[in-house]
């Protein structure tokens, strides 16, 4: 396990940066996936991409002091709204977070516990499953050789 520092200890573990356009159906479930995590060492980073419906009043409704608001002016497409919640992340560890996907409650907490049990690796990621009007799952390369 890795000493945790003064520094640290005012910084989050994790920054869980998301970018949204147009997300009005599913930002509010996105967000409370993220609140509600069983970690509690984060902060949320949310770029909103010059959304032109509700996603901005729906992200602005939260007061939760983990919420790191950025806006858009217009739309700068995906790449360059993550780049922006990067450079604004604070924590040790980033994690990906589209504005319609939905966290189960400990994926923090088990993504940290990995990273932390395993120095050796720079990046982990997890496998998903599909929901809405198409059902499934999506498997991933589980080790290095794959």
């Amino acid at each position: 396990m890795q000493k945790i520092t003064a520094d640290q200890m005012t910084k989050p573990i994790v920054s869980v940066v998301m970018a949204a356009y147009n997300e009005e159906k599913h930002i509010k479930e996105a967000i409370d996936s993220i609140l509600c995590q069983t970690y509690d060492s984060f902060e949320l980073v949310i770029v909103n991409d010059g959304s032109t419906d509700e996603t901005e009043n729906i992200i602005l409704s939260y007061k939760d002091p983990r919420i790191i608001y950025i806006k858009n002016e217009q739309n700068l497409k995906l790449i360059a709204s993550l780049n922006t919640g990067l450079k604004a992340a604070k924590g040790m560890y980033v994690a990906r977070m589209d504005a319609d996907d939905i966290s189960l409650i400990d994926r923090l907490e088990k993504q940290v516990a990995y990273m932390e049990s395993n120095p050796e690796i720079g990046i982990s990621g997890a496998q998903l499953i599909i929901f809405g009007n198409i059902s499934g799952t999506m498997s991933y390369p589980l080790n290095h050789e794959d």
